[in-house]
């Protein structure tokens, strides 16, 4: 029996057809009086699409500036305000936006690059672009030669090379498969001239142009950059790359103030860990003058967008601006301004992008306490939000969702944050059967705003509950601590707490617990029924069953493997310490009934590790099944195809109905 047709007021999967979703805004203060112009993706015909769309920042109507059945991302406003510049498909294109005596043009389509376009920003006198694209051209990828004995005729940039030769690690990266073609700065005229700004073996990232036309890039020169990454801004000179900033742990991005000064998210310290959050920095470029900003959150993720919710678009990467960020704090991801330094919405709030020109700041949020799709916002720096946009959440409406309820579970370490999603219209207090869904990272947060397969598991019936153990950063630095080279010790006895407390206060009953989890939260998923039998059924998702061969087969592993304090394979202390943590271990104890759900071309928790448990199981005869889809990343359920999405909720829903019925005594 499927759960494809839920309770009366519920959503199903196939609901998921009619899904939209906000991605990535900006503003501008000059453009039509004030525009904001967004991303928003559909599904039409069973196949994604994303347009831009326009809403005034006073308010009014949204309408649509783009429309196909192509990807329009990455919308940039010149800084006259009178152009749109975009990603189709990955060819950059100009739009004329309409304005006194100006009735605008259409999309058109500036130079291709045969590899298609990453990023890109305006120059300033609104007449240039500044893009990052791969090189047309790797020619290390081609058999010398003297070593050839085909044809030495040139074998075109898209011919298969005979080898690729690797002597530094960072050769691939989930979602974007090999990296073997590096990536500069072109300028792009608007007249079609494309001359390169950057070259080298060596790659650099995320353009961002200056008042003075200045360009400024991440990059990683280093010798070990491949092993441990700590990209620093620099400024592209005729000359090459000049380093201007220094922080210790490495620049995640970088924006342009107004006035020529730097907003820099990243680390100050030296080798930093998974409990050392990023922080905000306002950087002098002339002079290396640094200052943090936003002091009094210190022991908080800044700069963390969009939380764990997958109702936002995940198509279109989340992006704050040089004077707005947010701050990962219980419950929620809250809007800052860097300005100020204080709150730009009320706590709890969730945002997912933020943009501000001029005066004029938006977000794409949801506002606190709600249950609800994201749209865009106006803030006005009173801490107040006007909503401009119904277009993202219409999907829902007429829907009776489930409703949240926040309850803290006594813990061995400390009371440990639950959210719990009741069906529509149930007893808040009856028992029910209980789906666990653990988060991902282990450095990630579940707040009051769920994802969308826990929506449809409370939908169908179940209670969820979104636990956030040791390790997730809704309490602070110390939390996260809690887990450091502590993996399936502090989380399991925070997560068995949690059911605990759930059994004693009457939501659950023993023998109708089922757990779930992607990423980290597949390997605890894994860990959990490999240490306990209390568990029905099980998901697991792009899990990790073996942290020896995960450390290497991870596209970041080797870092990540020191961030964690999971150590690596290199002394026998260190191999016993990743073998002492892998579910894989313990494979003969599994008995509860296990679905593992697998992106095929996932590179930060690879096939080829979860192979190990599922070969480990079936050579068992124990009750599994591994489902693997085919050209996908690490995180499809967010960004795969729209049909692979779309299997893997109903195979998760199916899997539950059939081993922890609803009806079940």
């Amino acid at each position: 029996m499927s759960l494809s047709t839920p309770p009366r007021d519920g959503i199903a999967p196939g609901d998921l057809a009619g899904q939209t979703a906000i991605g990535a805004l900006t503003v501008h203060s000059a453009a039509d009086g004030g525009l904001v112009v967004f991303t928003r993706r559909t599904v039409v015909a069973g196949r994604d699409r994303i347009g831009l769309w326009a809403v005034p920042h006073a308010g009014g109507p949204a309408r649509p500036l783009t429309d196909g059945a192509w990807f329009d991302t990455s919308p940039r406003f010149s800084p006259d305000g009178r152009r749109l510049a975009f990603l189709r498909d990955g060819r950059p294109h100009v739009l004329g936006l309409p304005g006194p005596g100006l009735p605008g043009t259409g999309p058109r389509p500036l130079p291709a690059f045969p590899r298609g376009v990453r990023d890109l920003d305006w120059g300033p006198d609104s007449r240039w672009l500044a893009v990052l694209a791969e090189d047309e051209h790797a020619p290390e990828e081609h058999a010398p030669e003297e070593h050839s004995a085909q044809s030495t005729a040139d074998p075109g940039p898209d011919a298969e090379p005979t080898c690729r030769v690797l002597e530094r690690a960072g050769w691939r990266l989930d979602g974007e498969g090999l990296l073997l073609h590096p990536r500069h700065v072109h300028r792009v005229d608007l007249d079609g001239t494309v001359r390169r700004l950057t070259e080298g073996p060596r790659s650099v990232a995320r353009p961002r142009v200056a008042p003075d036309g200045t360009v400024y890039v991440l990059a990683d020169p280093g010798p070990d950059a491949d092993l441990a990454p700590r990209p620093q801004v620099h400024a592209v000179t005729p000359g090459g790359t000049r380093p201007v900033s220094a922080l210790d742990g490495g620049v995640i991005r970088h924006h342009v103030r107004p006035d020529g000064t730097l907003t820099l998210i990243g680390r100050a310290v030296r080798d930093p860990r998974d409990q050392d959050p990023p922080q905000a920095f306002r950087l002098d470029p002339a002079t290396g003058a640094l200052a943090p900003l936003l002091p009094g959150h210190t022991d908080r993720w800044v700069g963390a967008l969009g939380g764990e919710s997958d109702l936002h678009d995940w198509w279109t990467e989340p992006e704050d601006t040089a004077e707005v960020t947010a701050v990962v704090e219980e419950g929620g991801v809250r809007p800052y301004d860097l300005v100020t330094g204080g709150p730009l919405a009320g706590p709890g709030s969730v945002v997912a992008s933020l943009a501000r020109h001029g005066g004029l700041t938006a977000a794409v949020l949801v506002p606190p306490g709600a249950v609800a799709a994201p749209e865009v916002h106006a803030l006005d720096g009173d801490g107040s939000t006007r909503r401009l946009t119904t277009v993202g959440s219409g999907w829902l409406a007429g829907r009776r969702l489930p409703t949240v309820e926040t309850v803290e579970a006594p813990g061995p370490a400390g009371p440990v944050t639950v959210h719990l999603l009741h069906p529509p219209g149930a007893d808040p207090t009856a028992p029910l059967p209980t789906v666990i869904s653990l988060h991902g990272g282990p450095t990630g947060q579940w707040g009051t705003l769920p994802n969308i397969e826990a929506l449809l598991l409370a939908s169908a019936g179940y209670r969820v509950a979104l636990p956030n153990p040791r390790g997730s950063t809704d309490r602070g630095s110390a939390w996260v601590a809690g887990l450091h080279g502590a993996w399936g010790r502090a989380d399991a006895e925070d997560v068995h707490a949690v059911a605990d407390h759930l059994v004693a206060t009457g939501r659950s009953v023993p023998g109708r617990l089922g757990i779930c989890g992607l990423s980290y939260g597949g390997f605890l998923t894994h860990w959990m029924i490999a240490t306990s039998d209390r568990f029905t059924a099980a998901v697991a998702e792009n899990g990790v069953s073996n942290q020896v061969s995960a450390w290497a087969n991870c596209d970041i592993g080797p870092d990540y493997g020191t961030a964690s304090g999971m150590g690596d394979p290199l002394t026998p202390e260190g191999a016993d310490r990743l073998w002492e943590a892998s579910p894989l271990r313990l494979a003969a104890r599994i008995r509860t009934p296990l679905l593992m759900l697998q992106a095929e071309d996932d590179l930060r928790c690879p096939a080829a590790d979860n192979e190990q448990l599922f070969l480990a199981l079936r050579t068992l005869r124990r009750t599994v099944r591994y489902v693997l889809y085919p050209g996908s990343g690490h995180l499809y359920q967010g960004t795969g195809r729209f049909d692979r999405r779309l299997d893997r909720h109903r195979r998760l829903l199916d899997w539950f109905r059939d081993r922890l019925p609803l009806d079940a005594p």
